[in-house]
C-alpha cells in the first residue's frame, strides 16, 4: 500500500518553545512515522538578529522532515498578542514551493501561529484535504485566550478595540523570540548555566542583541508603518473577519473539548450538530509513563498539588492566592498543604509563600512528573480562561490523582463530579474553597476516588497509539470523499 504523506503546520520546535501543544504536535507526528507514514513539518521558527531577511532550512529530526521558516516576517506574540499576520508573500511562497515539493496526501494544521493564515487559502487552491485542531483560540484572538485585559473572558472584542490594549506589548516580540533563538543555542552547547552562572542572562541577552540593531525600535516602526494604512482596532477587527471565513475553508476542524467546539460553532455560525467541527481529545505521549498509584491512607496535612496553576493570572494565580487566604481565615491551615509546580507570577509570590501551609515546588520537566505527583493527594487546576483542555488535569488523573476544578474550558471534559474529583461549579475562590473543605472534613472521599479512577483508567487514558488509529480513520474518510 502506499505511504500516507502528511504535512503538519506549526509553530517551533522543542525545546525552542515548550508547552502542551508542542508536545502534542510532535508526539503525534512521531506516532505516525512509527505506523509508516511519511511526514513533513512545515513551521515558523527561529529568530537571529543578523541577516533579517527570512528563508527555509530543511532539517530532519525522529525520521520526519522539517521545513523551518527562519526570520518570519510575523512576530508571534503568545500573551502579548501577534498582529498583521493574515498575508505574508515570503512565507506563502516557502509554502507553495513544500507542498508542491511534496504534494502531501492531507494537511494538518496544529496552528498557525507566526504564520499567515492566508496559507489556508493555499491549502484550498490545490484541493488537498485539511484539518485543522483547535487547542486555542488564535484565530479569533490574538492572544490565545480570549482573555481580556481586565482579566475577564472576552465576549465582546470591541471590533478590535480591546485587541489593540491587550497587543499593547508588541513591540517586544522580536527581542524575545530572537532572546529565546539565543537560549536555544546556549542550552543546545550547554553553556547556559554558564552564561546564567556569571550574568543575570536576560539582561546579557539584551545588550548582545541591541549590539546588533535597536530591535524595539525597528519593531515598533513597523507597527507604525502599517497604522498608515490601518487603524490598529480596524486591523483587529478585519484579522477576525477574514479568519472566520478561512476557518470555514478547512474540511475538518478537531476540537480539544466540548466547549472548544461550542465557542467556534457559535463563531462561525455553525448549528450545534454541525459535521464541520468535531470534538476529539486529544492526548500527550508522556502522560503513558506516569505510573498510578493507589492511595489507601490518608494523613493530615493532605497534600494538594497544582501543576502550572500559579504561572500567570489567567493560569489562576490570584484565585489560588485567595482561595489559600479563605481556607487560613478558616483555620484550616493545620490540615492541609498546598505544592506549587512549575511557574510562580511574580504578583503573588510573596504573598503566597509567606503562608506556613504553602510549598513552592519551583519549574519541571515533564519526565519528573511521575516522580513529582508520588505524594499528591488532590490536584487542583484553577484556570480562570477558557481552557481549552488542560493536559495537566490528565497527568494528574494518569497518576490515579483525583482532582478539583473549575467548570471552564475543556476541564469538566474529564473532572467528572464522584468519579475523577470535583468541579467547581461557580467558577470563585469561595467555591473553590468550599469544595477543598469537603475534602478535608471527608478525606475518605480521595481514596474513593483513587480507586475508581484506577479502575476506569484506560478509558480516561488515552495512548498515543489509540490517537493515532483515530486520525487514520479521521484521515482517510477525509480523502475518500475528496476523491468522490
Amino acid at each position: 500500500m502506499k505511504k500516507m504523506k502528511v504535512l503538519h503546520v506549526g509553530y517551533g520546535f522543542t525545546p525552542w518553545r515548550g508547552g502542551g501543544l508542542i508536545n502534542y504536535a510532535e508526539d503525534i507526528m512521531r506516532e505516525q512515522v512509527k505506523h509508516g507514514y511519511e511526514v513533513f513539518y512545515f513551521c515558523s521558527g527561529r529568530h537571529y538578529p543578523l541577516f533579517r531577511f527570512p528563508w527555509l532550512k530543511r532539517w530532519n529530526r525522529d525520521k520526519y522532515t522539517i521545513f523551518e521558516v527562519i526570520n518570519p516576517p510575523i512576530y508571534h506574540g503568545g500573551d502579548r498578542g501577534t498582529i498583521f499576520d493574515l498575508e505574508s508573500s515570503e512565507i506563502e511562497q516557502f509554502f507553495t514551493k513544500v507542498v508542491d515539493e511534496i504534494k502531501p496526501d492531507i494537511i494538518h494544521i496544529q496552528e498557525l501561529a507566526g504564520l499567515p493564515s492566508s496559507l489556508i487559502d493555499i491549502i484550498v487552491s490545490r484541493k488537498i484535504p485539511s484539518i485543522m485542531t483547535l487547542q486555542d483560540y488564535f484565530l479569533l484572538c490574538p492572544t490565545l485566550k480570549l482573555f481580556d485585559s481586565n482579566y475577564q473572558n472576552c465576549l465582546d472584542f470591541e471590533n478590535g478595540k480591546k485587541c489593540v490594549i491587550c497587543c499593547s506589548r508588541v513591540n517586544e516580540n522580536l527581542l524575545l523570540l530572537m532572546m529565546n533563538t539565543f537560549l536555544y543555542h546556549l542550552r543546545k552547547y550547554k553553556v547556559y548555566r554558564l552564561v546564567k552562572y556569571l550574568y543575570l542572562y536576560k539582561n546579557f541577552l539584551k545588550e548582545i542583541l541591541n549590539k546588533f540593531e535597536n530591535i524595539k525600535g525597528k519593531n515598533k516602526n513597523i507597527v507604525e508603518n502599517r497604522k498608515i494604512h490601518f487603524s490598529l482596532s480596524e486591523f483587529f477587527s478585519l484579522r477576525r473577519t477574514k479568519n472566520i471565513e478561512r476557518l470555514k475553508k478547512i474540511d475538518l476542524l478537531i476540537a480539544q473539548s466540548h466547549k472548544v467546539a461550542k465557542i467556534y460553532k457559535n463563531f462561525l455560525g455553525l448549528d450545534e450538530k454541525s459535521g464541520k467541527i468535531i470534538t476529539l481529545h486529544l492526548t500527550v505521549k508522556h502522560v503513558e509513563s506516569i505510573i498510578p498509584r493507589i492511595i489507601d491512607k490518608i494523613q493530615f496535612p493532605i497534600n494538594f498539588g497544582t501543576l502550572n496553576g500559579c504561572t500567570s493570572i489567567s493560569k489562576g494565580a490570584y484565585f489560588m492566592l485567595e482561595t489559600i487566604k479563605i481556607l487560613n481565615k478558616k483555620g484550616l491551615d493545620k490540615y492541609f498543604k498546598l505544592h506549587i509546580f512549575g511557574g510562580l507570577f511574580d504578583g503573588i509570590k510573596a504573598e503566597i509563600l509567606s503562608f506556613s501551609n504553602v510549598v513552592y515546588r519551583g519549574p519541571y520537566k515533564v519526565s519528573e512528573i511521575n516522580k513529582l505527583l508520588e505524594n499528591i493527594d488532590v490536584g487542583i487546576i484553577p484556570s480562570v480562561w477558557e481552557e481549552a483542555y488542560g493536559y495537566v488535569g490528565i497527568e494528574f488523573l494518569a497518576k490515579g490523582i483525583p482532582v478539583i476544578g473549575n467548570n471552564i474550558g475543556g476541564i469538566p471534559d474529564y473532572t467528572i463530579d464522584n468519579f475523577t474529583g470535583f468541579v467547581n461549579y461557580d467558577n470563585s475562590p469561595e467555591g473553590m474553597a468550599n469544595t477543598i473543605e469537603r475534602v478535608i472534613s471527608e478525606p475518605n472521599i480521595i481514596k474513593i476516588l483513587n480507586a475508581k479512577i484506577l479502575e476506569h483508567r484506560n478509558k480516561i487514558i488515552k495512548t498515543m497509539e489509540q490517537h493515532f488509529y483515530e486520525l487514520d480513520t479521521i484521515y482517510k474518510d477525509l480523502i475518500k470523499k475528496t476523491i468522490k
